[in-house]
């Protein structure tokens, strides 16, 4: 869908703004329901906190009211117990025909609170004579008591009664009930829990028998479900006087999920029981259940004196309901002044996009201006200055006034792009015609005569239009062959100069019958007083003799040629001796002949720079072992073909890396050939 620049600015701005603002809305409303949602939260733990506080009071007021009602029995019945034994101690002597432990137990029927001196108020005391024999056989005692019995603690009592010390222990004890009956006392099917005490009346481990004094504490239960009724009744009264959202609901909960107190109209929803055992195991949870009147927040705290739950249920809507009536306000405000914005913005956009569709036009109209054309320049002027907002000081008027700028330079480059395409054209025509000449100036790569006994081949492709690398081979006045390889130092003019100052030199000192070191050196002292820029150029200089195969040759500064031999398996060899340094840089130097011989299949190399220093696109140099090893491989190639070879290795090495120096290559062998060939004319 194609849509103008007004439209989509105007959509821009529009969307901008409601973006903006119903971004900040949206945030400020989810704000105000977080923060309500956690006042709530804070409210319900302050509430927590106080009646956790309240029953845990509560909870130790009667715990240290259990423990005075148990200490003060456990003290009856130490003291009951004492009394006792001292009774049985000085007791009368015992009618005939009685045992022992039955008169015991008689006398001890007979015996009461007032008897033993004790108050009225221990009457529930239950005393017997335990026999440990009887126990021992599975028996059970008048009050109850059996060898499989086991207190609160799950000590068996028979364990407990093997290890009772001199001052006797206490037990608590489920047993049943003592039922009165026209017979005496018999045990009843309901449990009731008693404070028992054990004092053995024997030395004997373990004792033969056992004093045993039992109240009830039945009291104490009673006790204890009257402070939880208080309790109950306190926070019923108390959960009725929150105030609740309408629908909202706080229940007091037992471990089983009962309710115990409530306030509020609400119901519990479903799914209580998994938020309940984490308020159980961490103390206070938050959860957001369904329900019939919507999602409701549950926050559920725990009362762990009594194992209780506290639940506060609102429904989230009732929560959010300030911040929902926030967002409508807000929108009652800011929509007129989103849309009187809009409008605004609208305008300032017609206003705005009138200069640019002038400059829309204009630019159109410069792209039909033919370049080409004598009038293009005069086109061109009026295109960009006439009607243009120049006088405008806003951005406008900066995009007016850089358009005609941009003519104005655009015109300038225009017409020095005109005259440097001339230039360039004229400089192009300049350099193809000094590389004409300078390879007109070398012999043709495969210009060597193939006579018996030598075969040559050169090839030369410099790195720009001209190079600074030379090669030459021709026949001297005494049927030698001159061998000529340099490379002159820089690129371009200046070194395709020096090259060919360097050709005629040195082919005019080896055609005046110099050996190659002395040519060498007579080479050197003319470049050397005729070189203002101080340019150099390495050489190697080498006359072979194609009947003998001897080879001498001068080395100034230049690559150490290498021999292969294809007859053998062996290394190519090195032509390493150096002759003297670079030449046409220092005066007066003399250079070393060095000779050498080629036999038959042998083939010499000679190279520039550019062939070992070739790198690819990893920086890495072609070098001379892999030149040698190349040389190995190729050994039975012809001159010309070996160095075909040699750049097309080249070429696939430097992969898309361009060329970085001039590439000259000089190779020659020595052949049987046919003694009838037709020899090389000589320089004259």
């Amino acid at each position: 869908m194609n849509l103008s620049l007004r439209l989509r600015l105007a959509l821009l701005v529009a969307a901008s703004i409601a973006l903006t603002v119903g971004l900040a809305l949206y945030l400020t409303w989810q704000q105000v329901g977080e923060h309500m949602e956690t006042l709530e939260e804070k409210n319900f733990a302050s509430l927590l906190r106080v009646e956790e506080e309240r029953l845990n009071t509560a909870s130790l007021d009667y715990l240290g009211a259990k423990v005075r009602s148990v200490l003060l029995r456990k003290a009856q019945l130490r003291d009951a117990a004492a009394r006792v034994q001292a009774l049985l101690r000085f007791t009368t002597p015992l009618p005939a025909g009685q045992t022992d432990l039955a008169s015991r137990q008689a006398l001890l029927s007979v015996m009461d609170a007032a008897s033993l001196g004790l108050a009225d108020s221990v009457d529930s005391i239950r005393m017997e004579i335990l026999d440990m024999e009887l126990l021992r056989r599975g028996g059970t005692s008048r009050l109850g008591l059996a060898a499989g019995l086991q207190d609160v603690k799950q000590r068996p009592l028979q364990r407990l009664l093997g290890h009772l010390s001199r001052d006797g222990d206490f037990a608590v004890l489920d047993l049943p009930r003592l039922m009165a009956t026209s017979e005496g006392e018999i045990l009843s099917g309901t449990y009731r829990p008693v404070l028992a005490h054990f004092l053995p009346l024997d030395h004997a481990r373990p004792p033969r028998e056992v004093l045993v004094s039992m109240i009830p504490l039945d009291d104490l239960e009673k006790m204890a479900a009257q402070v939880k009724e208080r309790l109950l009744e306190s926070m019923q009264k108390k959960f009725q006087e929150i105030p609740l959202y309408a629908g909202g609901l706080i229940v007091l909960l037992d471990r089983e999920g009962t309710v115990l107190a409530r306030g509020g109209d609400g119901s519990l929803p479903d799914g209580f029981t998994t938020a309940r055992a984490e308020a159980r195991r961490t103390g206070m949870s938050k959860v957001v259940l369904p329900s019939g009147q919507g999602d409701m927040l549950c926050l559920l705290g725990s009362i762990r004196a009594f194992d209780w739950n506290v639940a506060m249920i609102a429904p989230l809507a009732a929560i959010r309901a300030p911040s929902d009536a926030l967002l409508a306000r807000l929108l009652a405000v800011i929509l007129p002044i989103m849309a009187l914005a809009a409008l605004l913005a609208l305008l300032t956009l017609v206003r705005t996009l009138h200069p640019l569709k002038l400059l829309t036009r204009r630019t159109r109209e410069l792209a039909a201006v033919d370049f080409s054309a004598p009038d293009a320049l005069d086109r061109l002027e009026p295109l960009v200055s006439r009607g243009l907002p120049l006088e405008r000081r806003d951005e406008l008027g900066q995009l007016a006034r850089a358009y005609a700028r941009m003519g104005g330079a655009l015109a300038v480059n225009i017409r020095n792009l005109m005259e440097a395409t001339a230039s360039k054209e004229r400089m192009e025509g300049e350099l193809s015609a000094a590389r004409e000449i300078q390879m007109g100036i070398l012999p043709p790569p495969d210009g060597a005569p193939e006579i018996c006994g030598f075969r040559a081949s050169a090839f030369l492709d410099p790195a720009k239009e001209v190079g600074g690398d030379l090669y030459d081979f021709f026949i001297t006045r005494d049927g030698r062959r001159a061998l000529v390889l340099g490379d002159v130092s820089g690129k371009g003019v200046p070194a395709a100069l020096f090259m060919s100052m360097t050709v005629t030199l040195v082919r005019y000192a080896l055609d005046s019958g110099l050996d190659p070191a002395a040519a060498m050196s007579r080479v050197n002292t003319m470049l050397e007083a005729h070189n203002p820029g101080n340019m150099f150029v390495t050489l190697f200089l080498a006359l072979y003799d194609p009947d003998s195969g001897e080879l001498v040759y001068a080395n100034g500064g230049h690559c150490p040629p290498y021999i292969v031999d294809a007859a053998c398996d062996r290394p190519p060899r090195t032509l390493d001796s150096l002759s003297g340094p670079l030449v046409g840089v220092m005066p007066d130097v003399s250079y070393e002949l060095f000779r050498d011989s080629l036999g038959e299949q042998e083939t010499c190399l000679i190279f520039t720079d550019g062939v070992t220093e070739a790198m690819n696109s990893g920086k890495e140099l072609y070098g001379e072992a892999r030149l040698q090893a190349f040389l190995a491989r190729h050994r039975d190639a012809a001159p010309r073909e070996l160095l075909a070879l040699i750049f097309s290795e080249l070429v696939r090495f430097r992969g898309d890396e361009p060329q970085s120096d001039d590439i000259t290559m000089l190779a020659f062998c020595r052949t049987g050939g046919d003694a009838g060939a037709t020899p090389a004319p000589t320089l004259n």
